[in-house]
């Protein structure tokens, strides 16, 4: 495999804009037991049960009352399943306004997940069952319809939940340039491989973003770009059968040997000793 899989609303579910399903209807999924991206959001909604999830190398486990949010592109395996009842919805980017994709990106460049109160799961459980309501009934996902006002409300509650997840600092000035460069960063690591040119690109100062991002993620502004680069390298090492040299030239870099040493330096294994290990683990897991 020299890609990894993307999974694609057009094609899954052509027309909708939204797709619910309860834990119930699992069994009609297609199994999906590969890592993969798709190019919609996924919002997990588990109100009993066990989940865990690898999404871009960090572990998210979820027990009992629930909510994740996989935004597109995230890389994602389900590992373990356990008894679980709740709910997976399907939503296109388009229904999802910029405020909100904007908490979901800052939350998962914290690598954390939110916490719901009583108040959070009672919101949650009643908008949910409503849309499954009227689904069944025969309406569908729209913008001008109840369905698609319930839509709206939900994605609005999870967004309102991540938001209290989220540092102070991440809802400052500095929050919100630490949020347009991870979106800059996203969309240009191919290509922007400096600071001064994403500072640039913001029309503020090298120093300012750095300051900036460094108060809201903890680490300097060419960090966040070399991490980013070895995350893309990591996925495409750990997922596909792209040599070294491909994933270098795939990832913007003619010479090879500077990449593994960018490489090296940012996760202290080389490519090629990151993907043995990878491919020992996967052996490991294999009953």
């Amino acid at each position: 495999m020299n890609k990894i899989p993307v999974h694609k609303a057009s094609l899954l579910y052509p027309g909708e804009i939204a797709v619910l399903r309860g834990s119930r209807d699992i069994d009609r999924f297609p199994a999906v037991d590969y890592a993969h991206r798709d190019d919609y959001y996924v919002f997990i909604f588990l109100e009993k049960g066990y989940v865990k999830f690898m999404i871009d190398f960090a572990e998210y486990e979820l027990a009992d009352a629930a909510a994740l949010c996989i935004q597109p592109g995230q890389v994602h395996l389900c590992l373990e399943c356990t008894d679980i009842c709740g709910w997976f919805l399907m939503v296109d980017a388009m229904f999802v306004n910029d405020e909100h994709k904007s908490v979901f990106e800052k939350l998962s460049f914290l690598k954390s997940k939110p916490e719901l109160n009583d108040d959070n799961i009672l919101d949650l459980k009643y908008c949910i069952a409503a849309m499954n309501r009227r689904l069944k009934n025969g309406e569908r996902f729209a913008e001008n319809s109840i369905v698609g006002s319930l839509l709206s409300a939900y994605i609005g509650m999870v967004a309102e939940i991540y938001r209290k997840g989220l540092p102070a600092s991440a809802n400052s000035r500095h929050g919100v340039i630490t949020s347009q460069f991870k979106a800059l960063l996203s969309a240009n690591y191919k290509t922007v491989k400096s600071p001064s040119q994403y500072a640039s690109l913001l029309n503020i100062s090298p120093a300012y973003l750095n300051e900036a991002v460094k108060n809201t993620a903890g680490m300097s502004v060419s960090l966040c770009i070399r991490a980013e680069i070895v995350m893309q390298a990591k996925r495409l090492l750990f997922h596909t059968r792209m040599s070294v040299k491909e994933i270098a030239l795939e990832l913007g870099y003619d010479d090879c040997a500077y990449f593994i040493r960018l490489f090296t330096k940012t996760s202290s294994l080389s490519p090629v000793q990151f993907r043995q290990k990878a491919e020992s683990g996967k052996r490991k897991e294999i009953p």
